[in-house]
């Protein structure tokens, strides 16, 4: 480990960074130049210092300088005798610079038109700023029955963009994807499989308050079954609404130890106890095992001795 700070000076061009000679093969990428963002600068050693910042306004094209709480404007050639630490790069290319020009000036001729389309407002920030946004994606804000989850309608707003037809037209036969949405609505499918999901919760979580309640109240169950904690706390969080998947089958592999063909519990593991009753329940719905029985039995001779210890103590006690 270095223990000390390299100060050498890094010569970088604020434009036309040409990265084809290290593009891999197999990348389908076609803009290979890139052009220069941001800078991160670091002064001081390597036990301490401070670090500023220069970054560029896209739509001026001019530098600043961030300094804490201070912002300055600075010359380019600043920029470029920078001490650079970090070096951010965005992909440069005319073309992409006039679709969104193109966009822009489709938006601002406001014909009236009879239908308006939504389109992901992460899309269109990736078209905004990326060279290569790729198809469109409005999945981001549909769920797969084509409608808009329960869950985030109370704030689709943040998640779409409003498009006059002749924008979404131009976007749509330049990058494809989709699918196109000019109405948002509530999916009703989903609206029922989260109504379902949470009666599911309920139900499950009920019962196993109650069997474990019963269970507890044993003072000498005969069989105590035990369960893997790593799979329970998954299952816990899945009827406490944490998670959104059920939990996979019953997976006590992490406790379980082969001894004379036999399963038995491991011995250290992080198990809980849980009564015949839970364990069968438990089984029913998720399958899986193996099945870990811990079975409390007295034999006859314990049983005599017990009841000698008894007898013996009662005539102690009359003395």
């Amino acid at each position: 480990m270095y223990s000390f700070k390299i100060n050498s000076h890094v010569s970088f061009p604020l434009e036309g960074l040409e990265l084809r000679p290290f593009l891999a093969k197999e990348s389908p990428s076609q803009i290979t130049t890139y052009d220069l963002l941001s800078v991160i600068c670091h002064h001081g050693t390597a036990g301490s210092g401070h670090y500023i910042a220069y970054c560029q306004n896209v739509i001026n094209g001019q530098w600043y300088e961030f300094d804490d709480q201070y912002v300055t404007e600075v010359h380019e050639t600043v920029v470029q005798s920078a001490e650079a630490y970090v070096l951010f790069y965005r992909k440069s290319s005319e073309e992409s610079v006039q679709e969104r020009q193109k966009v822009v000036a489709l938006a601002n001729m406001k014909e009236p038109s009879l239908l308006q389309f939504y389109i992901s407002r992460e899309w269109l920030n990736k078209f905004n700023t990326f060279t290569e946004p790729g198809p469109i994606a409005n999945h981001t804000f549909l769920c797969t029955h084509g409608g808009i989850p329960p869950n985030k309608y109370h704030y689709i707003d943040d998640l779409v963009v409003i498009l006059p037809q002749s924008v979404w037209e131009y976007l749509y036969n330049s990058f494809g994807g989709g699918p196109a949405v000019n109405h948002l609505y509530v999916c009703s499918i989903c609206q029922v499989e989260i109504e379902a999901l949470a009666k599911r919760r309920k139900l499950e979580i009920d019962t196993f308050i109650k069997l474990n309640k019963a269970f507890q109240a044993e003072e000498s169950p005969s069989v105590i079954y035990c369960i893997g904690m790593q799979w329970f706390r998954e299952w816990e969080s899945f009827v406490k609404g944490k998670d959104n998947e059920p939990p996979g089958p019953i997976d006590n592999s992490r406790i379980a130890v082969m001894k004379g063909g036999h399963v038995q519990l491991k011995q250290g593991a992080d198990y809980g106890q849980i009564s015949e009753e839970t364990w069968n329940y438990l089984f029913s719905i998720y399958g899986g095992g193996p099945e870990i029985a811990v079975r409390q039995s007295i034999s006859q001779s314990d049983t005599e001795s017990l009841h000698g210890e008894h007898k013996i103590e009662a005539e102690t006690r009359a003395l």
